[in-house]
């Protein structure tokens, strides 16, 4: 059985890998390699969440806490 600590570092470590993913992907279009990478990770992301949730290891409000309150990626600014 997994406990609440190690499930809340496995849902913000894939909510990280999916932010990053998303920023890469959208940042290069054109590149094919981080459109695999953005979905692998979104789909990642999802599925440890809904698994969490409908084996109630973790709740709604506290996968919440441990990701989208708690983390924010910018978007990437080039230097001048």
């Amino acid at each position: 059985m997994i406990t609440k600590d190690e499930a809340t570092y496995n849902i913000s470590k894939a909510y990280l890998d999916y932010c990053t993913a998303n920023r890469l992907y959208w940042d290069t279009l054109s590149c094919r390699e981080t459109e695999r990478e953005y979905h692998t990770a979104t789909t990642n992301y999802y599925t440890m969440r809904q698994c969490y949730l409908s084996c109630e290891v973790l709740t709604y409000d506290e996968i919440e806490l441990a990701t989208e309150k708690k983390y924010k990626l910018e978007k990437i600014k080039f230097a001048e």
